[in-house]
């Protein structure tokens, strides 16, 4: 089920191609079709999400094949196609299946019964007049009989396979709407909760929360990405620890993060952040390579309340103001829209 695309003239496409090898050559990455497709979309400039992640993993030196591999789930993948509509379908076909399936093998059965029960009746006709058509009769009984029963196999294997099939499909969307490092859900995926918290009636209020790592480049420089990524990992589960279920948690992009609290005033809001703020601030590990104690680990927070004209833009918007505000007030602390 695709999503509806852009038109392009065919010059535009070559334009566009060209641009996206070069780019791929440039950097030294293969021309594979994921990295095309991402490089297109890039060149291209329509998905501005995809843009600024893409240039946030080049400044920070981790724009790799597995970088890559994600960008293309979550930001190209989605363009075309519609997860919710397609699994919707799927899910659809296989209880449709799932149903004829069972009402076939149940007929199947019956049938099958009534076969072995001809068929010992036909064995017990002596009357020799009769000999031959009884004869041929048990041989296509017997016939039939084994038929069904591959038949019956057969469906019992189309339906393991469909369920095998609907699984892998749910494990390719979910893996489409979670950030890799961390497992929360990524910056599409936010989008679409927010709405879908928005047109909830039982959803009376929101409060949404733009956090960002303070001073993360230096754990980076200072340590290397795989402890840089080792401080995400921390934080990211500092927060869903402190979390109700009903509360949505994504990485935004690098240590950016956005958590949505439905049905929680501002105030609330703002005293919960600052005791996750507290317990960010008391994590520490050891760098394995070197034997050194990282700390000193801090959050700065900004956040908004849900106003009757907000979209999500407006709203973040409002969030990413005040948390800039936190970081002019020195970080490590919590500011609320003005």
């Amino acid at each position: 089920m695709a999503k509806e695309g852009h038109d392009l003239h065919p010059k535009a496409v070559g334009r566009l191609s060209l641009q996206s090898l070069t780019w791929l050559r440039d950097r030294q990455i293969p021309a594979q079709p994921i990295a095309y497709s991402v490089a297109f979309e890039y060149q291209h400039n329509l998905l501005q999400d995809l843009v600024k992640q893409v240039d946030y993993l080049e400044n920070s030196n981790e724009l790799n094949d597995d970088a890559l591999d994600q960008l293309f789930l979550e930001f190209v993948l989605t363009k075309y196609i519609d997860f919710e509509g397609f699994n919707k379908s799927v899910t659809e076909i296989v209880e449709d299946t799932g149903t004829a399936v069972v009402e076939a093998r149940n007929q199947l059965k019956e049938f099958r019964t009534f076969l072995k029960l001809a068929n010992l009746k036909l064995e017990e006709i002596t009357s020799k007049p009769q000999q031959e058509l009884v004869s041929h009769l048990i041989q296509n009984t017997s016939v039939t009989y084994k038929s069904i029963t591959t038949l019956e196999n057969h469906l019992s294997t189309v339906m393991a396979e469909m369920r095998v099939l609907q699984k892998k499909y749910v494990r390719m969307q979910k893996q489409a709407q979670q950030d890799q490092l961390t497992g929360l859900l990524n910056r599409n995926s936010l989008q679409s909760a927010f709405q879908r918290l928005n047109s909830d009636e039982q959803v009376q209020e929101m409060s949404l929360v733009v956090a960002d790592i303070d001073l993360f480049k230096r754990f980076n420089d200072e340590h290397g990405h795989t402890i840089g990524d080792k401080v995400i990992k921390l934080v990211a589960d500092t927060l869903r620890s402190n979390l109700k279920g009903s509360d949505i948690i994504s990485r935004y992009g690098g240590e950016e993060f956005v958590v949505i609290l439905p049905n929680t005033k501002l105030k609330d809001a703002s005293n919960l952040m600052n005791s996750i703020r507290q317990r960010i601030a008391n994590l520490s590990f050891i760098n394995k390579a070197t034997e050194k104690k990282i700390d000193s680990i801090t959050m700065s927070f900004g956040l908004s309340s849900l106003k009757p004209d907000d979209n999500f833009h407006s709203l973040f918007d409002r969030a990413d103001k005040a948390l800039y505000r936190s970081k002019q007030n020195g970080r490590n602390c919590v500011s609320c829209e003005q």
